[in-house]
């Protein structure tokens, strides 16, 4: 029942290190097989067939329509609605250890967007947003939405920075441990992120010093 249903939001900001086009950043998020590794609890997934209103000739408006995604998101490449089942491995009190979830991806210009289907009515939606830094921000960098930051130490920090929306809608009885498993993992999701940046650059920068 919806008096039962909460909802709650997060957001959690990084720096990108420097050297880091933003094209790179959101090529990177675009690429869906190394995003579902990100997360630590991780353990396999598959693709699912694209369903038959986003294989059509107005695929992307069939698909908004379909996927009730938000009127401000406009997907990029086809199908606009990529689908995966995903395991991960997640001991806790209420789920067993391997989580099978349901997953909606959808690539923007600048990022990707996330639906997360999971037992027990548990839905995330997440969006991903390449962005310049702001001018006045002077805290580092790893920001949640309490304002604390954390720093990353060894690279220096870049003029772009990778934000994550989230909204969380479950059970208000589930909610304190679906907010933990965000709060606890999203530190880890972000350096990755980060540290396959760098690599990516630093291998892109030799490559040119070759020529």
């Amino acid at each position: 029942m919806s008096f039962l249903t909460g909802t709650t939001k997060l957001v959690n900001t990084s720096a990108i290190p420097a050297g880091v086009s933003r094209s790179a950043a959101v090529s990177l998020l675009h690429d869906h097989d190394f995003f579902l590794r990100c997360e630590p609890h991780y353990v396999s997934h598959r693709t699912l067939p694209p369903t038959e209103a986003s294989s059509s000739a107005s695929a992307s408006a069939a698909a908004k329509s379909e996927y009730q995604l938000p009127r401000d998101l406009e997907p990029v490449g086809e199908p606009p609605v990529k689908l995966y089942e995903v395991v991960d491995h997640v001991p806790n009190p209420v789920w067993s250890s391997s989580v099978v979830s349901n997953e909606e991806f959808v690539d923007f210009k600048d990022g990707l967007w996330v639906r997360i289907r999971s037992p027990l009515a548990v839905v995330m939606e997440t969006r991903w947003t390449i962005r310049e830094r702001k001018k006045n921000k002077k805290e580092k960098t790893t920001t949640s939405e309490n304002g604390k930051g954390e720093g990353e130490e060894g690279e220096e920090e870049g003029e772009l920075e990778l934000v994550e929306d989230v909204m969380i809608s479950c059970s208000k009885l589930l909610m304190g441990i679906v907010k933990g498993q965000v709060d606890t993992n999203w530190r880890e999701i972000h350096r990755r992120i980060a540290a396959r940046l760098v690599e990516d650059a630093k291998k892109k920068k030799a490559g040119e010093g070759k020529e």
